[in-house]
């Protein structure tokens, strides 16, 4: 019961907090809606409505895992993961992860977006998380998203893992050559002394 309510917990969080909270905070300071982002073309596009997409997973999953059983097992569960070690490490994991993707997008303050706005230049931001890693708040969701896979591990929570990861670490690529482009030489020095990752 305990992982149920940690799966389900899980996607209100990321919804509502990561999300939503975080969403209301910009506006409220700024006037921005980063529910909204500019449009983007080609594969940047493209790969934005993936991970949008893909997000809608996580409440299927979570609500089959937790109230339809029946349901549930269409979704190929995965037994040799279900042992109460690999759903307490879920458990951990999924809680550090949003909990570390909270922080580093509070310490990215008015600099915070969801995509990328070609139009608006803000601060490089190089201080609280971001002295050890140049992208905290993806390295939290996919730490999250490991422990999500690993609370209700089945096909589809694999499957849905496998492709955030792939289009997060696409998203990143994007995002620091707009950063290069933005503040040039600030970001190669931040480059060269920061990883990727962490």
């Amino acid at each position: 019961m305990l992982y149920k309510i940690a799966a389900l917990g899980f996607v209100l969080i990321y919804f509502g907090l990561l999300i939503g909270y975080r969403s209301y905070l910009l506006y409220r300071r700024t006037g921005i809606n980063p529910l909204r982002p500019a449009v983007q073309a080609g594969a940047r596009g493209l790969n934005e409505r993936i991970l949008g997409l893909a997000t809608l997973v996580l409440p299927v999953v979570a609500l089959n895992y937790a109230f339809l059983e029946d349901n549930y097992r269409y979704l190929a569960p995965i037994p040799y993961l279900e042992g109460a070690l690999y759903k307490n490490a879920g458990l951990a994991l999924s809680a550090i992860g949003l909990l570390w993707t909270f922080v580093a997008q509070l310490q990215m303050k008015d600099s915070w977006r969801i995509g990328i706005e070609p139009t608006s230049k803000t601060p490089l931001i190089t201080g609280g998380l971001y002295r050890y890693s140049r992208n905290p708040i993806y390295l939290g969701l996919i730490g999250a998203f490991l422990g999500f896979f690993l609370l209700a591990p089945n096909a589809l929570s694999l499957c849905f893992l496998a492709i955030m990861y792939s289009s997060i670490a696409l998203k990143v690529r994007f995002e620091e050559e707009f950063l290069r482009q933005t503040h040039g030489t600030q970001f190669l020095q931040y480059a060269s002394q920061v990883r990727r990752w962490l």
